[in-house]
C-alpha cells in the first residue's frame, strides 16, 4: 500500500471527513476519509463517475469535481472537492490529471484501507482541458 508522508498525514489528521487532492506516486490522487462505517459501506463501490465545473467567484474562484460512488446495493454516495484556481499546487494537480490515464482514489478512516482506479477517458481529459481554461481565463 502507499506510505504518506508526515505533512499529508497531519493535514489528515486534521479533517474529520471529506475529500483531499494530493500527489502520490507522481500522480494526481484523491484520498477519502470518514469514519469506519463510512468507509466500510464503499468497499463495494461497483461505479465511479466524475464531473468537473468551473466556479468562477471572487472570494474563491475555483474548479470543483465531483465525484458518484455507486455502490452493488444501488447507494449513491458522493463527494466533492474545490481546487483553489489561486494556488499554483492545485492548478499543477489539475494539469497533471488532464495528461493522467487514471487517478486512485484512497479510502481512509484513522489508515488507508483500500483504493480504487478510475480511469479517465479522451473526452474526460478534453473536458478537464475545457473547465481549466475557462477557470484561467
Amino acid at each position: 500500500m502507499i506510505t504518506l508522508d508526515h505533512e499529508l498525514e497531519l493535514t489528515l489528521s486534521l479533517i474529520e471527513s471529506g475529500c483531499l487532492a494530493t500527489t502520490l506516486e507522481n500522480k494526481t490522487s484523491f484520498i477519502f476519509k470518514g469514519d469506519q462505517r463510512l468507509i466500510d459501506s464503499l468497499k463495494d463501490t461497483e461505479k465511479i463517475r466524475f464531473d468537473l465545473e468551473c466556479i468562477k467567484r471572487k472570494e474563491f474562484p475555483s474548479v470543483v469535481i465531483h465525484f458518484d460512488l455507486l455502490s452493488k446495493a444501488r447507494l449513491l454516495y458522493r463527494f466533492e472537492y474545490f481546487f483553489g484556481i489561486e494556488s499554483s499546487e492545485e492548478i499543477k494537480l489539475l494539469k497533471n490529471l488532464k495528461e493522467q490515464d487514471h487517478f486512485d482514489i484512497y479510502f481512509l478512516d484513522s489508515k488507508i484501507e483500500f483504493s480504487k482506479r478510475v480511469s479517465i477517458t479522451t473526452e474526460e481529459k478534453e473536458k478537464i482541458g475545457t473547465v481549466l481554461e475557462e477557470a484561467l481565463s
